[in-house]
């Protein structure tokens, strides 16, 4: 448990640093366009990828703990509904995840071929093993976990009864968390834009 909720606390603070980085280069991406524009979008869905699992992974946790001596929960298919929505969560992570992490694993790439610095490796170095890492883990729980949605959406023969409730409470907590995560990325990016002008120093100053 305690090396869960380290892994879950870097996993914030590295969101946390992703949403600060693209909030300084949000408006001036506008500006620019191109790459800067395309990475900046990138860091920011990597950013709500982050803050999303975060608050996936504490909310179900709270919900297996405190769930079960909740009255009004007693009737309820928990145990159904955190697979369902652990599921979900993860295919719909995964799904933004790796092709947002190829263009900032790309862009490291450009960056260190530019600039060989020791920073520089460190950050490449980061991002090839977290990228290898997210491609072969999905590789081998993808499948799975998408058997698993299809057979409570559409389970034919192997439906449970009360599924409907399974999947519409397994939604609703997919979208609390989503929405955390948006908000919570949105929220210190446009901190960071208001606080940060990196066109600052190119205006023409008036006589």
């Amino acid at each position: 448990m305690f090396l869960l909720l380290l892994l879950l606390g870097l996993n914030f603070f590295i969101s946390w640093r992703n949403s600060i980085t693209v909030g300084r280069m949000w408006s001036e991406s506008k500006v620019i366009g191109g790459s800067i524009r395309v990475l900046a979008i990138a860091g920011y869905i990597m950013a709500i990828c982050g803050f999303t699992m975060v608050y996936g992974c504490l909310l179900l946790l709270a919900i297996g703990y405190i769930g079960p001596s909740i009255p009004a929960l007693a009737n309820y298919p928990l145990e159904d509904v955190l697979y369902l929505a652990s599921d979900m969560l993860y295919v719909l992570i995964v799904t933004f995840l790796l092709p947002t992490g190829f263009i900032i694993w790309y862009d490291s790439m450009v960056k260190l071929w530019r600039n060989r610095t020791l920073e520089h490796g460190f950050v490449t170095g980061w991002n090839t093993y977290a990228q290898i890492k997210n491609t072969v883990n999905a590789a081998r729980n993808i499948p799975g976990a998408l058997s698993r949605i299809s057979k409570a959406l559409f389970g034919g023969k192997s439906k449970k009864k009360g599924n409907t409730v399974v999947v519409l409470l397994a939604v609703f907590i997919i979208i609390i968390v989503v929405c955390g995560g948006w908000l919570t990325a949105s929220a210190i990016m446009k901190k960071a834009d208001r606080e940060y002008d990196g066109l600052e120093g190119l205006n023409p100053k008036a006589n």
